[in-house]
C-alpha cells in the first residue's frame, strides 16, 4: 500500500490545490503542469521521510513543503500562494479526512467489518471518485471565493500594502485553528463514540461553511465599496469630457453663422482658416469617442488637456474600442494614465518643439495593443531599468508607475516592452483577447 498511498495522497492534495487555485481567482489550468510536478516531488520526499524514519508523519507537512515551490517554481504571488496552500490543506483535513474518511470508517465500524487491505483500498477509491467529481465541478463552474483584486498590492503611500489584509488575516487564523481542531479530532477518532464522530462531521461542515461565507461576503462588500469610490473618481474626468462635447454642440450654430458670413463676403481664405480651427477642435474629441467605456475617453481627454498646458502635442490613434478586453476599466485607465504620465514627464525635459506624444490603441492577431510613443534622450541602459520598482529619472517621482503597469499586464497574461528607435521611445503593451487557455 506504500506506492498506492502515495498515489492517492498525490491525487487528494492536487484536488485540494486545484479547487484552491480557482477559489483565489487563478485559472487552474494556468500552471497545472508545474503544480502536478510540485505535488509529485513533495509527496516523494514525504514518503521517503516516512520510510527512513519508520513512522507515520502528518500529511500536513506536504502543505508546508509546497509553499516554497509555489512561490519560486509555480511563480505565484506569496500571499496568493499562502491562501492557495491553506485552502488546499483545509480541503484535505476537513473534507477528505474528517468528512469522507471519517464517515466511511464510521460506516465500516457500524457494519462490524474488519479494516483489511480491501476495505482500505475501497476507502481510497471512494475518495478518489469524489476528488474526480470535484475536479470536474471546478472545471465547469470555476468557483471564485477570493477575487484576484484582493491580493493586489497598492502603490499608494497613504494606504496599507494589502487593502484587505485584516480580513485575510482573520480568515487565515480561523482556518488554521479549525484545521488544527479537525486534525486532532481525526487523529484521535478511535477514542470517540460514533455519535460524537457523526456530530463532529456535521459541525465541521457548518463551521467551514460559516468561515467561507464570512470570507466571501466581507471581501466582496469591500470590493464593491472600492469600485464605488473609483467610480466617483471617474465622474470628474467624465463630467469634464461631456462638458466639452456639450460646448461643441452648443457652439456649432455660431460656427455655421460665422462661416456663412465669411463665405457671403467672399472671404474664402479667412473661411478656410476658421473651418480648419473648428475641425481641429472637433477632431480632438472625435478621436476619443470610439472607446467603449466613457471613463477611458474621459481619462484621455484629461491627459490631452494636461499635455496642452505643458506644451506637448499629443495625438490619439484609436482603431479599436476595447470592448472585449479582459481587463477592468480601472486597470486599463491605470495602464494608460501611468504610461502617458511617464511620457509627458520625459517630454518636459525636451525643448517645446520636440514635445510630441503619440497614443495608439488597436487590435492585432487576437491581442489588444497599446502603444505610447514619445521623443526621448534615454539610452539603452536606462530603458533596461525603467520597469524596476523605485527606478526614476526624477527625484520627485516615486518610480512605481511602470512597475505597477507591468504587474497588471503580466497578471492578465500580457507582455510589455520598450523599443528605442532614432530617439523615439515606444512602450508596447499586448494583452490577449482570451485568457481562458492561459
Amino acid at each position: 500500500m506504500g506506492i498506492l498511498s502515495g498515489i492517492f495522497l498525490t491525487i487528494t492534495i492536487f484536488t485540494g490545490l486545484f479547487l484552491a487555485q480557482s477559489a483565489v481567482g487563478i485559472h487552474p489550468f494556468k500552471s497545472i503542469v508545474k503544480v502536478i510536478l510540485s505535488v509529485i516531488a513533495v509527496v516523494i520526499v514525504f514518503e521517503a521521510l516516512q520510510f527512513f524514519t519508520g513512522s507515520d508523519l502528518d500529511p500536513g507537512i506536504v502543505s508546508i513543503l509546497l509553499l516554497p515551490s509555489f512561490v519560486w517554481f509555480v511563480r505565484m504571488p506569496i500571499l496568493q500562494a499562502c491562501f492557495t496552500i491553506l485552502l488546499g490543506w483545509t480541503y484535505q483535513i476537513a473534507v477528505v479526512c474528517v468528512i469522507q474518511r471519517n464517515l466511511f470508517e464510521l460506516a465500516i465500524t457500524q457494519a462490524k467489518l474488519e479494516s483489511d487491505s480491501f476495505i482500505l483500498f475501497m476507502i481510497e477509491l471512494f475518495i478518489f471518485m469524489n476528488n474526480l467529481l470535484i475536479i470536474l465541478w471546478v472545471v465547469r463552474l470555476k468557483p471564485i471565493l477570493l477575487p484576484t483584486e484582493v491580493f493586489r498590492k497598492t502603490e499608494s503611500n497613504d494606504k496599507p500594502k494589502y487593502m484587505h489584509r485584516t480580513t485575510l488575516l482573520i480568515s487565515a487564523i480561523l482556518l488554521i485553528v479549525l484545521g488544527i481542531f479537525f486534525q486532532y479530532t481525526y487523529n484521535d477518532r478511535q477514542f470517540f463514540t460514533p455519535a460524537y464522530r457523526l456530530f463532529i462531521t456535521s459541525w465541521s461542515l457548518l463551521l467551514l461553511a460559516i468561515i467561507l461565507v464570512y470570507l466571501k461576503t466581507s471581501l466582496r462588500q469591500k470590493l464593491a465599496q472600492e469600485k464605488f469610490y473609483l467610480d466617483q473618481q471617474y465622474q470628474q474626468d467624465m463630467l469634464s469630457f461631456f462638458t466639452v462635447i456639450r460646448s461643441q454642440r452648443h457652439d456649432f450654430n455660431f460656427h455655421l453663422t460665422s462661416i456663412y458670413g465669411l463665405l457671403k463676403k467672399r472671404e474664402y481664405d479667412e473661411a478656410t482658416t476658421y473651418i480648419g480651427q473648428v475641425v481641429q477642435q472637433v477632431q480632438d474629441v472625435n478621436e476619443l469617442l470610439p472607446l467603449e467605456h466613457p471613463a477611458m475617453s474621459a481619462l484621455l481627454n484629461t491627459q490631452g488637456e494636461l499635455a496642452k498646458q505643458k506644451g506637448i502635442k499629443i495625438h490619439y490613434s484609436i482603431f479599436d474600442d476595447l470592448r472585449g478586453i479582459p481587463v477592468s476599466v480601472y486597470d486599463v485607465n491605470k495602464i494608460l494614465g501611468n504610461l502617458i504620465q511617464n511620457a509627458m514627464e520625459e517630454l518636459e525635459l525636451l525643448p517645446v518643439i520636440e514635445r510630441k506624444l503619440h497614443v495608439e490603441i488597436t487590435k492585432e492577431k487576437r491581442h489588444y495593443v497599446i502603444r505610447i510613443s514619445n521623443r526621448t534622450t534615454a539610452d539603452n541602459q536606462r530603458i533596461m531599468n525603467m520597469f524596476q520598482s523605485g527606478f526614476s529619472t526624477k527625484s520627485s517621482h516615486e518610480g512605481i508607475g511602470l512597475a505597477s503597469v507591468e504587474k497588471i499586464v503580466t497578471a492578465n497574461f500580457g507582455v510589455i516592452y520598450p523599443e528605442l528607435n532614432e530617439e523615439w521611445l515606444t512602450i508596447h503593451v499586448r494583452i490577449p483577447e482570451d485568457t481562458e487557455n492561459y
